[in-house]
Parts: C-alpha cells; structure tokens; sequence
C-alpha cells in the first residue's frame, strides 16, 4: 500500500493536527487498523494518538482517502474525540487482553 500526504492542517486549540492521506492498493480495501498504522508510521507518532475520522473509496479504482486527526497526549484525544470511535480504535486492544485474562 502507498500512502501520500495530501493536507496537513494544524489546529492549536483543540491540540490536535487535521491530515488529510490519499491511499493506494491492491486487492481488497485496507482495513481501518492496518491504515492506522500506516498514518501513524508516516507522522511519526504512537498509534493510540490517531484517530481515523473517514475512509472514503473510489468507486471502481483501488484508491480510498483518508482523514486522521493527530493528537498530541491521550488525555486531549479522549477529550474531544467521540467515544465511539475511540472505542472502534481501541476496541482490539480491549479484546486480545480479555484473551489473555481467560487463558490465565
């Protein structure tokens, strides 16, 4: 997968940079957390400080743009961020240590 940066907009007040990424695959559209870390690779930022606000496809092209929101501390994130997207972020994390809790 190729990931371009196309807008990078820095907002101050609410602590946070506005990215806008353009994307291209091959095969099958790219699930939300392979390209959560892609975005997070590129701005050279921990994971769980991006949230991927859209995933909006080409109809008919293997090319899918992308919104992020960068924040700069988990305590802003959790902030202004809306719960359910925080939750579908985190919500495989929550799950694998559930996993290892019932192997114990």
């Amino acid at each position: 997968m190729k990931l371009e940066m196309l807008k990078q907009k820095e907002i101050p007040l609410l602590s946070r940079k506005r990215v806008s990424f353009s994307a291209t695959y091959e095969g099958k559209t790219p699930q939300r957390n392979e390209l959560l870390k892609q975005v997070a690779t590129m701005m050279k930022v921990p994971e769980n400080l991006v949230i991927i606000k859209h995933i909006y496809t080409q109809f008919g092209q293997n090319t899918v743009k992308i919104i992020a929101h960068v924040y700069k501390n988990d305590e802003e994130l959790v902030r202004f961020e809306e719960k359910h997207l925080i939750k579908k972020h985190r919500g495989g994390e929550e799950k694998k240590e559930k996993k290892k809790e019932a192997k114990k």
